[in-house]
This record gives structure tokens, sequence and C-alpha cells, in this order.
């Protein structure tokens, strides 16, 4: 009130940067090492980092899908979370929540679903996509016992939850939208779906490259296809 009564010129209690959310960086991995993860991983897990990877799915629900949330026919997997914290309310014996955030269908990439149809074929559950091979449902736990074994044999420092973060960065390296980018991974604010979001090397050439594009043909309107 004092600076807009022109008291005092200027807020002292403004600290720079004090507001900004700055997360830390975290690393991503290249599509190489996507690979080579899946290809070191124990074979009921693979589909497992596929989705992580290349859908953005989280670990939790990943280990909750059912079934019926993966299409095969039409490449799609639905990303209950209303399910995901039914189940986990279930684990903490407590009330299961009313938030339904996060219910989306991700497509799935072309060349994962090779992956996907085999898992279904040789280690789904009657009614859980993923079950461990007791039936049970898969635990979050033995998942990521498997990506650390995994990630050890390839040699490559990254948590489970980065290959999220790889999910969305190679999405976005497509020119998807924020907007997109927000409905795949399930964010309702752009600040979360903005963490996410990394430069890919390589990226800025080609926004050169399509920049004098424009300049040639004098307008923007006739973009050059990528």
């Amino acid at each position: 009130m004092a600076v807009l009564d022109e008291a005092i010129t200027k807020n002292p209690c403004q600290i720079p940067r004090a507001g900004t959310d700055r997360p830390k960086e975290r690393p991503v991995a290249s599509p190489v090492e996507v690979a080579a993860l899946i290809d070191a991983i124990t074979p009921r897990y693979r589909a497992a980092i596929a989705f992580a990877s290349w859908c953005g799915l989280r670990r939790g629900e990943i280990c909750a899908l059912r079934v019926t949330d993966v299409d095969l026919d039409n490449a799609t997997v639905r990303v209950d979370k209303t399910y995901v914290e039914l189940l986990e309310a279930r684990r903490r014996f407590e009330k299961p929540p009313k938030s339904a955030a996060g219910i989306r269908t991700v497509a799935i990439p072309p060349h994962v679903i090779p992956l996907v149809r085999e898992h279904a074929e040789q280690w789904s559950g009657e009614e859980l996509f993923f079950v461990g091979a007791d039936g049970s449902r898969m635990s979050g736990n033995a998942l990521y016992q498997a990506f650390v074994r995994a990630r050890r044999e390839v040699g490559i420092d990254l948590s489970f939850h980065d290959l999220r973060h790889t999910g969305q960065t190679l999405a976005a390296a497509t020119g998807a939208s924020l907007a997109d980018l927000k409905r795949r991974l399930g964010h309702s604010s752009t600040a979360a779906a903005l963490r996410y979001m990394h430069a890919v090397e390589g990226r800025d050439a080609e926004i050169a490259a399509a920049l004098s594009a424009i300049a040639k043909e004098g307008t923007a309107v006739k973009l050059p296809e990528r």
C-alpha cells in the first residue's frame, strides 16, 4: 500500500527470484539408451519401460493398468487415475479420494506396439495388465528394482521417473504443442507440464532451418513438412 500511495518508491520486502519455482534439471535418456534399457531388463518389465519412456506414464499408473485399459487395435492406453488412487487407498486402508484428475487416453507409438502385444500374450493377468510372478498386482518396488538392475547393466544414471521426463521431451521434439503435452501427461497446470520439457540437442538447428524456409517462402502459412 505504501508503494501505491507513493510514500515509498519501491517495496523493500521484494526479494529477486524469491517466488520463482526453479525445479532441478533432470537427465533425459536418448532413444538408444531407452532401447538398451528395454533390452537389458527382465522381459516381464519391458512393456512397462516402454510405457514410461514413450507414453510418459508414472510408475503407479503403469502398475495399476487393467487389461481393458490397453487397446491394441486402436493403439491406445487409458490411464484412470481414480483407479490408481483407489488401489493405493486400499493398500493404506484409507477412504479412496474422489478426484478424477489425470484420467486420459494416450496414443501408443507404433514401434512400441510389438512389446505391448508380447506382454499381453505372455505376462498380463486376467484383470491387471502388469502382474508379478504369483499373478498378483505388480508392485512399484519390484518394477523399480528390475529397472535398477537394467540401469546398472546399461551404465546410465537415471531414476525411473526420469523416463517420464524422457517421454515428455521426445514428444516435445516432434513439435507437439504445450496443450498436447499437458494432455498426454495428464497435467492440469502449464507449470507442471513445463517441468518435463527440455531442450533437445539439434532441435535449434532445425528451428533455424525452418526459419530460413519461412524467409524463402515469404510467408509462415506454407510451413515445410517435418
